[in-house]
């Protein structure tokens, strides 16, 4: 009776990875190809990787992406754990409008966003670069920060809490060794988030970076002008482990952390 149900939903499931993961393994694919056109495979070689690491521009960028994503990661962190542990200890009627205004960014348009704030730091006279790229990738980083952390917050025995008002420890006490270590997972977690979705954004830091401060995203859709080549590729596939190394992390703290709890 079962048999065409489960049947029409292994097909669906089955469809779904196949449209979503082709793509990405033709990627993979064609990063090794020998030829210089993506149009035909003529043979295995790994002379674009060899190029890509010997080319300095995208050694620099790199560098630069991995500076602003680290900063962010750390600037995110800091903001949404104290806007989470705030959240906390206000009355519901407040904690509802803080998660408005922490998810927002989420909702409005990343070319909306990018605008608004090219506006908003040039009538502040800030010069692009480092600094614009590491608060406006905050800024849209903090809300995955936030809602990470207060989930973990939701899920902290309030007796904990009160046992420890009762022995006398007061607000920074109960937050610095009650509070935090249980919301460091969540927190690491929070973070390595931040890196990848820094790492990856394109539409803001084409917005917000200074003329000696292009990020790898924006350098390889520059390069992507003039044609898709297989050194293109080869850069795409190294971030695509790069982006999977992260989230496996993550995903490693995430578990450890559970464990912890069942015992």
């Amino acid at each position: 009776m079962n048999t065409k149900p489960k049947r029409l939903r292994t097909f669906y499931l089955s469809l779904f990875f196949v449209i979503l993961y082709i793509p990405v393994l033709s990627v993979i694919l064609y990063s090794f190809n020998q030829s210089p056109s993506t149009a035909q495979w003529t043979g295995f070689t790994l002379d674009w990787y060899k190029e890509l690491f010997n080319d300095r521009v995208i050694a620099e960028v790199f560098k630069i992406s991995i500076v602003v994503a680290f900063l962010t990661s750390i600037l995110s962190a800091i903001l949404g754990t104290a806007a989470a542990i705030v959240a906390l200890h206000v009355t519901k009627g407040m904690e509802k409008k803080i998660n408005t205004v922490m998810i927002l960014p989420l909702l409005i348009p990343e070319v909306a966003l990018g605008v608004s704030l090219l506006l908003f730091f040039s009538a502040l006279k800030l010069p692009f670069g480092y600094l614009t790229l590491v608060l406006s990738h905050s800024l849209f980083c903090v809300p995955y920060v936030y809602i990470m952390v207060q989930l973990r917050l939701k899920e902290i025995d309030i007796s904990i809490i009160e046992a420890a008002k009762d022995l006398g420890a007061g607000t920074g006490q109960i937050i610095k060794t009650i509070i935090l270590p249980l919301v460091m997972p969540s927190i690491l977690t929070a973070s390595l988030l931040a890196i990848a979705i820094s790492l990856d954004d394109v539409v803001i830091s084409t917005y917000m970076a200074g003329p000696t401060s292009t990020t790898l995203p924006v350098h390889i859709f520059s390069m992507m002008r003039v044609g898709v080549t297989p050194k293109i590729n080869a850069l795409c596939t190294l971030i695509l482990v790069g982006t999977f190394f992260i989230v496996g992390l993550s995903q490693l703290i995430s578990k450890t952390r559970k464990q912890k709890e069942e015992f």
